[in-house]
């Protein structure tokens, strides 16, 4: 008897719905592992991000000068001014003259939040003049709270600074928040 060897119609239908049933577990794998891979690359900029700002910040502070300056007034005004815990301004070293050769020269820099952005500014002249505006720049969106404090050379904190009978400044705390974040803490201790 000739018997002839094949797939009847049946068996086609089951392979069929095996390879369906694979395919779409394949897929949806693929598609969860894509969406993943996307999220992380997301999170590691936004790491990337905080890190830089942090850095920026870190090495304003411990760059920090002792030198007060003179406001567009002409009044005195201390080397660091700290606002109820929410924005400072101080002098600071270390940025290259190209003017003078081999030295620095000192720069006036702010930093506060405004409207959840961590803003860093920078005034032209160390010494201000009526009308001059600093240069204001974004460092890092989506903050929901600064806080800033100074430790004294007694070991009191502090949220407003200068104090009528102030001595130096040991440390500087910030503390951002954030919502993907949490909250993040930097205890800056001053050179000398």
């Amino acid at each position: 008897m000739n018997r002839q060897h094949g797939i009847t119609l049946l068996e086609l239908l089951v392979v069929i719905a095996v390879f369906s049933i694979m395919s779409a577990a394949a897929y949806s794998s693929l598609q969860s592992s894509l969406k993943a891979e996307e999220n992380f690359g997301a999170a590691m900029e936004e790491l990337e991000a905080v890190q830089m700002s942090l850095a920026i910040l870190q090495r304003d502070v411990m760059q920090l000068s002792r030198r007060a300056i003179r406001d567009a007034y002409g009044d005195s005004e201390a080397a660091v001014v700290l606002r109820n815990g929410q924005e400072i301004f101080f002098t600071r070293g270390g940025n290259f003259s190209s003017l003078k050769l081999g030295q620095t020269e000192l720069t006036r820099v702010g930093w506060s939040l405004q409207d959840e952005q961590l803003v860093r500014s920078t005034w032209r002249s160390l010494d201000s003049t009526q009308g001059e505006q600093p240069l204001s720049a974004a460092i890092l969106s989506q903050v929901s709270r600064l806080q800033i404090r100074v430790l004294d050379q007694n070991n009191r904190w502090h949220r407003d600074w200068p104090l009528g009978t102030s001595g130096g400044i040991r440390a500087v705390e910030i503390t951002l928040e954030w919502a993907d974040w949490g909250e993040i803490r930097r205890l800056l201790p001053l050179p000398g």
